[in-house]
């Protein structure tokens, strides 16, 4: 017996689906890990991608990143066994949520850069965090118990320290409202996908939302004509972008299914501090005060995330 494999039963064969929430301390655990891998690969993305694009809209790169993430998740998926198709009564929401969820929010992401400085794009794009427990809050009209809106603050402050310290944070208020956006379009793509996909195994969910992306920023490339690819020598890095984000996608799916939107949200704000130890190490970028001490409210945040137990009652009452 397999996760999302097929399983003999006299001549029917029935599907055994991956387990939702997770029920045990280190199902939690595991969890965890998953979404803290899912930040390092996405940190990765940063660094690999890092001025492809040379200041050009980039939503043919993003495609062609999506859409190969897609193909080695296929890839993945028929050499493991496991189904192509979501579960039936999903298939629309996976497709909604690559196309309109993350793929309009990489757009309005990379759109917003164009009206202020990265630092102050990433500052509002990381409030994604507050609008999932918001929302959540709203939802299951439950109040999270302090620990987990202590590991918020960290993560949100620690996350502050490190853009704001990390240069200026000079935006137009075309891009404040491009990067506010984001946020909540990555918000709410957390959210209808932890809440819609509840039966479809991780890495098929993985694929799908890849395509989607794929799909949504093709679209964004042929509304404002802009066609630019990357030039002969930067093709491994799009090759790059495409295998890390096939990885995260796989962990955050992974992940957002054992512990929930809220605090895989917070954990995934260790990305930020990834990127910049990450560009530290290969980019010559020195780590600042600033990076350090906002990066332990961020890994203090993350761990507190962490040892919060859910297996006694439903997210968010926590």
């Amino acid at each position: 017996m397999s996760f999302g494999g097929v399983r003999a039963n006299g001549h029917r064969s029935t599907r055994v689906l991956e387990p939702r929430r997770a029920t045990t301390p280190r199902q939690e655990l595991v969890g965890s890990f998953l979404t803290a891998l899912m930040a390092v690969q996405f940190a990765i993305v940063v660094i690999v991608g890092k001025d492809v694009m040379h200041g050009h809209l980039p939503f043919t790169l993003l495609s062609l990143r999506f859409g190969g993430a897609a193909v080695i998740l296929a890839v993945a998926l028929l050499a493991t066994g496991r189904p192509l198709l979501p579960e039936h009564g999903e298939r629309l929401g996976i497709a909604a949520a690559g196309i309109v969820g993350y793929g309009t929010e990489s757009a309005l992401y990379f759109s917003a850069l164009n009206h202020g400085s990265a630092a102050a794009v990433t500052l509002l794009f990381y409030t994604y965090p507050v609008w999932v427990m918001l929302a959540t809050i709203a939802i299951d009209r439950r109040v999270p118990r302090g620990r987990l809106v202590l590991a918020l603050l960290f993560a949100i402050g620690g996350s502050v320290v490190v853009v704001a310290g990390s240069s200026g944070v000079e935006l137009q208020a075309l891009g404040i409202v491009l990067a506010l956006a984001c946020s909540v379009a990555y918000s709410a793509y957390l959210i209808g996908t932890d809440r819609l996909v509840t039966r479809t195994n991780a890495m098929t969910s993985a694929m799908w939302l890849s395509a989607g992306a794929a799909t949504g920023n093709l679209i964004y490339s042929f509304l404002f004509d802009t066609h630019v690819v990357p030039a002969g020598g930067d093709w491994w890095r799009v090759v790059g972008m495409a295998v890390f984000s096939a990885g995260a996608f796989g962990c955050m799916l992974a992940g957002l299914q054992r512990i929930g939107a809220v605090r895989n949200a917070i954990i995934g704000v260790m990305e930020p501090l990834t990127v910049a130890v990450l560009a530290a190490l290969f980019l010559s970028e020195p780590i600042t005060l600033a990076t350090a001490g906002g990066g332990t409210l961020i890994l203090g945040g993350a761990v507190l995330a962490t040892l919060v137990r859910t297996t006694v009652g439903a997210e968010p009452n926590l």
